[in-house]
């Protein structure tokens, strides 16, 4: 595998997911534009990452599927099979494959590609714009050890993984991927009570993000249990455990979706 800031880079869709992703490429590690090529139908998306990175853009799948080194799938999941079919002739033997479709299984990807190319599925989130997302992975049947390797330090540049069977790839779309959802509402609402009681509104949107980012920190820092560290507070004013039903069935609700979702999928021809 080449080196990170040398190899070529496409994008098979151009939503907002592949402009967080090209954004760190870019100026996060240094890639130069030129080894990155994003394509889409729809003309607007590849106006918007051309002018705003630099980047060659296309609306042929074909011709990106040809010029990368690394092929990142970033159409919606219901798309992914017509598209690995449009292009499966043109990836080169050497190229991996890093699935970013929510629900659609490494097996089915290796099926339709119909030879032996490295794929991962990432599931990635909203903080790898700013390097610090959570971003879970599962290998493919064709992943080998230097593949991986390349595949740690690139992760790297969006933050943190962790890897799990794909079986449970659903059960982490829904922790991670759609938790940022979860956290900015409760720094909105953070934010919305301290203005309400007279605080000013910029410093208290900002006090309310730091106190989250602070308390992920500490029980990342300090590997305590947060029961545990609850108890260095005095005063608690939360309804904990309608707090934790309500978070919970977030996530559980958006696994039923994701899993119904791979049903759907699995189903088509």
């Amino acid at each position: 595998m080449p080196e990170i800031a040398s190899a070529r880079y496409t994008f098979l869709g151009g939503g907002i997911i592949a402009g967080v992703l090209v954004e760190r490429l870019v100026r996060g590690a240094a890639v130069p534009a030129g080894n990155v090529l994003a394509t889409d139908v729809v003309p607007e998306r590849r106006e918007r990452l051309r002018s705003e990175y630099g980047i060659r853009t296309s609306a042929d799948n074909g011709e990106g599927a040809a010029f990368g080194d690394v092929i990142f799938l970033a159409v919606p999941p219901n798309a992914v099979t017509a598209v690995l079919a449009e292009v499966r002739d043109r990836v080169r033997p050497q190229a991996i494959i890093i699935s970013l479709a929510a629900a659609v299984p490494t097996a089915r990807i290796e099926e339709v590609l119909g030879h032996p190319i490295p794929v991962v599925r990432v599931i990635p989130n909203t903080p790898s714009l700013i390097g610090r997302g959570m971003n879970p992975h599962c290998l493919g049947r064709h992943f080998g050890a230097e593949h991986v390797r390349f595949l740690q330090r690139l992760l790297a540049l969006f933050g943190q993984t962790i890897r799990v069977e794909e079986r449970l790839m659903n059960a982490a779309t829904a922790l991670t991927a759609v938790g940022p959802t979860y956290l900015l509402a409760v720094i909105k609402a953070l934010g919305d009570a301290g203005i309400r009681l007279g605080l000013p509104e910029a410093e208290t949107r900002y006090a309310a993000a730091e106190t989250v980012a602070g308390t992920a920190l500490l029980v990342l820092e300090t590997g305590k249990d947060p029961e545990e560290l609850k108890e260095m507070i005095g005063l608690r004013t939360l309804n904990e455990p309608e707090a934790r039903r309500l978070f919970a069935s977030a996530v559980e609700a958006a696994f039923e979706k994701l899993s119904a979702s791979e049903k759907k999928l699995a189903a088509r021809p």
